[in-house]
C-alpha cells in the first residue's frame, strides 16, 4: 500500500513572510501543531508550534515573520513509497510527521505517526479480509483449535464435507464433532511440527489430513488441519483397476475364443483380433492390423451394417479366403452411444455345426409338443387355471363356476366387457364332461341375414352360391358338447324365436331342408348388458330369457377386485415374454399403485393390452410409469376425495415419481459404496440401466454421496 492513500493533503501552507499570527490561526483551524513553508509550491521549510512558543516567551510579537523561526533540515517522504518504506524514514528521522513530496517534489501533504498506526491497521484489516476470503473459499476443508484442542475456526467447506452443525462448533472440544483427528493435533502442538498426508477414515469418508502448528511469537498456540476428501478418488481408482481386470479377462477370452474375433472403433479401425482371425486371414502379427480398417483386412465382411446402420447381423453364410464362413456382427453401445462394433467369425468344422443345429432343432420340436401336451393336460385337470387370483370374491366365483359346469342346466354369465366370460365359459364346457366340442358364436358380430344359416346351416341347393352337399350349423357342431352364445344380447327378435324352439324341443331344420336334425346341446350364454331391462324394453324374449337363465354367474369386475393387480400383471408378462426374445422382469411398485388406483373400464383385456403396449415400449428390465399411455395418467381415472386432489396428482407425479427413483437410486449406491453393479443387483436391473438413470437424474457420485472406503 502505497504513501499517498493515507496522506493528510489538507495541510497548513504558509509563505517566507506568513507571521506568528496569522501561523497560529491556521493551526487552531486545521487542528495541526506544524504547517510548511513554501515558495511557488516548493518546500523551503517548516515551522513547529514549540518554535512560536519559544517566541512569544520571550517576548515576540504576534506579527513577527515565520521565516525566522523556519526549520530547514525537514525530513520528507515520496508520495508512491510504501507504507514500511515511510515507517522506516520516519523512525530513523526520529520524527512523529514527515513532508510527503509528488514527482515534482513539491508539497503533496503530511504523513502523522496516526496516519502511519491507521494505515497499517487499514493494511492489515485487509489482509486479514484476504486471508478469510481465501480460506473460506478453499475446496479444502479447514478447521482450527486452541492449545486446548477447542475449536476457534472454521469455513464451509468443512461444513459441507464433514456434515456438521455450525452453530455448535466454535469453543466445542475437537473430540466431540471430529474424534478422529484428535491425535495428530496433540501431536502437531506439541511438536510445533507439521504433521502432512495422514490418510483418515471418518463415517463414510476418506480423507487425506495435513496439521500444521499455529504460532504466536515463537509459541505454538493452536493447530490447524486442512482435509481433502479422496473418496470418489479412491472410487475412481478402485474402478480402473477392475477396467484393468476386465481388459485382461477380455484379451484371455478372446484369446481362448474357438473362432475368429475382431473388434472395431466407431470408424471401422481394428481395436483388438484374436489368434483365430489371425489364423484365418494370415496374420503373423497383430501389430500389423491394430489400427487398420476393417474393410481393408476383411472387405467380405459388410461392417457397415453394424457401424453405419446399427444392425445386428445374426449369422450369414460368407465366402473367407477360399472357405465357408458363418459371420455375426452387431454395435457396442454404452449408456446409448455407439463405441464401435465386435465381429465374430465361425469357419471351423462347419459340418459339425450343421448336425448340432439339426439336433437342437429336433429336440426344440420335441420341447414344443411336450409343452402343448402339459398345457393341455394342465387345462383338463384346471380348467380355469388361467384365471389368476388371490381376491376372495373370485375364488367363490370360479368355485360357483365349478359346481355349474357339473350340472346340466343352461349358464348366463354376465359381466363387463373384458371380464374373462368367454374364458369362464371354456372352462365350464371342459370341467362338464361333456364329450363333443366347444363352440362358440359372437351374436353381435354376425350379420343378421346370415344368423339362422349360421346357427341352422343349410341343405343342398339351398339358395344361390350355396356350398355343394350343404353346411352344418353350429348347433350341429356342437351336439353332444356346449354352444357358447356371446353377446347373446344383440340377438335379433327373429332369431329368439328359433333359438327358444331348439331350447325346447332339442332339434331344428337346416335352410331349405325337410329333415329335422335332433342335437344334444347345452347353451352357456353371456353378455354384458341388463337382459332384465331389455325384457321390459320388449327387446328380449322373455320365455328365452328364463330358459337360458337357469345358472346365473356374475363376474366382478376388475375395480372390485384390485388385489389382484400384482398377480395379474405377473402373469400377463410371463404370458408376453413366453412369445417374445425380449425379457421383462415386472412392474415397478410405483405402476401397480397407479393400477391399483385406475377404475379399469375395460377390465382385465384392458390390463393384458396396457401391460403388452408398455412391454414393447421398456428399454429396461421392468415396466416403469413413463412407459404407460399418457391417456392413462389422466386425472379423470383416478380415485380422489375431491377435484383438487385429482389436480394436484396428476401435476405432482410425475416429479414426485422421478424424486423417490432418484432417491432409491442413490441410497443404492451408498450401500454399495458406489460400486454400481452391486447397486444394480440390489435394485434390481441391469447396469446398464442403472447408468441411464443415473444419467437421466444427473447423479454425481462426488457431489450427491459419499461411500465408506473398502
Amino acid at each position: 500500500m502505497k504513501v499517498s492513500n493515507f496522506t493528510t493533503v489538507n495541510y497548513v501552507n504558509l509563505s517566507p513572510s506568513s507571521t506568528i499570527r496569522e501561523t497560529i490561526a491556521a493551526f487552531l483551524e486545521h487542528k495541526v501543531d506544524f504547517g510548511c513553508i513554501t515558495k511557488n509550491l516548493k518546500l523551503m521549510g517548516i515551522v513547529h508550534k514549540n518554535s512560536i512558543y519559544r517566541t512569544l516567551l520571550s517576548g515576540a510579537s504576534l506579527d513577527t515573520s515565520v521565516k525566522s523561526l523556519m526549520i530547514k533540515d525537514v525530513v520528507t517522504i515520496h508520495k508512491d513509497q510504501t507504507l514500511y518504506e515511510a515507517r522506516d524514514i520516519m523512525v530513523k528521522g526520529n520524527v512523529s510527521q514527515a513532508v510527503v513530496l509528488d514527482h515534482n517534489q513539491e508539497v503533496y501533504g503530511i504523513m502523522s505517526k496516526s496516519d502511519l498506526v491507521s494505515s497499517h491497521m487499514a493494511a492489515l484489516d485487509n489482509a486479514f479480509t484476504r486471508m478469510t476470503s481465501l480460506v473460506e473459499n478453499l475446496q479444502d476443508a479447514v478447521i482450527s483449535v486452541d492449545d486446548h484442542l477447542k475449536i476457534i475456526t472454521y469455513n464451509s467447506t468443512a461444513i459441507d464435507l464433514l456434515d456438521l452443525n455450525g452453530k455448535h462448533l466454535i469453543d466445542a472440544p475437537i473430540d466431540r464433532f471430529l474424534p478422529p483427528f484428535r491425535r495428530w493435533l496433540i501431536e502437531t502442538i506439541k511438536s510445533g511440527e507439521i504433521q502432512d498426508a495422514k490418510r483418515i477414515t471418518f463415517q463414510s469418508l476418506t480423507v487425506i489430513a495435513s496439521f500444521i502448528p499455529i504460532k504466536e511469537v515463537n509459541n505454538v498456540t493452536g493447530a490447524m488441519v486442512v482435509l481433502r476428501d479422496v473418496t470418489s478418488y479412491e472410487n475412481i481408482a478402485n474402478e480402473l483397476e477392475s477396467t484393468k481386470k476386465l481388459k485382461k479377462i477380455l484379451d484371455s477370452a478372446l484369446e481362448l475364443a474357438y473362432d475368429g474375433v475382431v473388434i472395431t472403433d466407431n470408424e471401422g479401425k481394428i481395436t483388438m483380433v484374436n489368434k483365430g482371425f489371425m489364423e484365418l486371414y494370415e496374420i503373423n502379427n497383430q501389430v500389423d492390423v491394430i489400427g487398420v480398417s476393417i474393410n481393408k483386412i476383411a472387405p467380405q465382411i459388410p461392417a457397415e451394417r453394424s457401424l453405419i446402420y446399427n444392425e445386428n447381423m445374426d449369422g450369414e453364410l460368407i465366402k473367407i479366403t477360399g472357405q465357408q464362413c458363418i459371420v455375426t456382427q452387431m454395435p457396442i453401445v454404452q449408456n446409448g452411444r455407439k463405441l464401435g462394433a465386435i465381429f465374430k467369425i465361425i469357419f471351423r468344422q462347419l459340418d459339425s455345426w450343421k448336425d448340432i443345429l439339426q439336433k437342437m432343432e429336433k429336440l426344440e420340436s420335441e420341447i414344443s409338443y411336450y409343452r402343448g401336451e402339459l398345457y393341455r393336460i394342465s387345462k383338463e385337470n384346471d380348467p380355469f387355471a388361467e384365471v389368476v387370483t388371490l381376491n376372495a370374491t373370485m375364488k367363490k366365483f370360479k368355485q360357483e363356476a365349478a359346481i355349474a359346469a357339473k350340472s346340466l342346466s343352461n349358464v348366463l354369465i354376465t359381466g363387463e366387457s373384458g371380464t374373462g366370460k368367454e374364458l369362464f365359459a371354456e372352462g365350464i364346457h371342459h370341467l362338464s364332461g361333456r364329450k363333443g366340442a366347444f363352440i362358440k358364436v359372437n351374436c353381435g358380430a354376425i350379420p343378421e341375414e346370415l344368423l339362422e344359416s349360421e346357427f341352422f346351416g343349410y341343405a343342398d341347393g339351398a339358395f344361390t352360391g350355396a356350398k355343394k352337399g350343404g353346411k352344418p350349423g353350429k348347433f350341429e357342431l356342437a351336439d353332444n358338447g356346449t354352444l357358447f352364445l356371446d353377446e347373446i344380447g344383440d340377438m335379433p327378435l327373429s332369431l329368439q324365436v328359433k333359438l327358444l324352439r331348439v331350447l325346447q324341443e332339442q332339434e331344428f331344420e337346416r335352410i331349405g331342408a325337410t329333415k329335422t336334425t335332433k342335437v344334444n346341446v347345452r347353451i352357456i350364454s353371456a353378455t354384458n348388458k341388463d337382459l332384465t331391462e331389455l325384457v321390459k324394453l320388449g327387446k328380449f324374449r322373455e320365455d328365452l330369457f328364463y330358459r337360458i337363465h337357469v345358472i346365473h354367474l356374475q363376474i366382478p369386475p376388475l375395480r372390485n377386485r384390485l388385489d389382484d393387480i400384482p398377480l395379474l400383471c405377473k402373469y400377463f408378462i410371463e404370458k408376453i415374454n413366453n412369445k417374445t426374445n425380449k425379457e421383462i422382469v415386472g412392474t415397478t411398485a410405483e405402476v401397480v399403485r397407479i393400477f391399483q388406483q385406475y377404475t379399469w373400464p375395460g377390465n382385465i383385456r384392458q390390463l393384458e393390452n396396457v401391460l403388452e403396449r408398455a412391454f414393447h415400449y421398456s428399454q429396461s428390465e421392468w415396466i416403469e410409469v413413463e412407459h404407460l399411455p399418457k391417456e392413462f395418467l389422466s386425472t379423470n381415472t383416478f380415485h380422489s376425495n375431491t377435484q383438487q386432489d385429482e389436480t394436484k396428482l396428476d401435476l405432482n407425479r410425475k416429479e414426485s415419481i422421478n424424486q423417490t427413483e432418484k432417491n432409491v437410486i442413490i441410497q443404492a449406491l451408498k450401500k454399495s459404496s458406489g460400486n454400481r453393479t452391486k447397486a444394480a443387483n440390489l435394485l434390481g436391473i441391469s447396469r446398464t440401466t442403472l447408468y441411464q438413470k443415473m444419467r437421466k437424474y444427473r447423479i454425481k457420485e462426488e457431489l450427491e454421496y459419499r461411500f465408506t472406503s473398502s
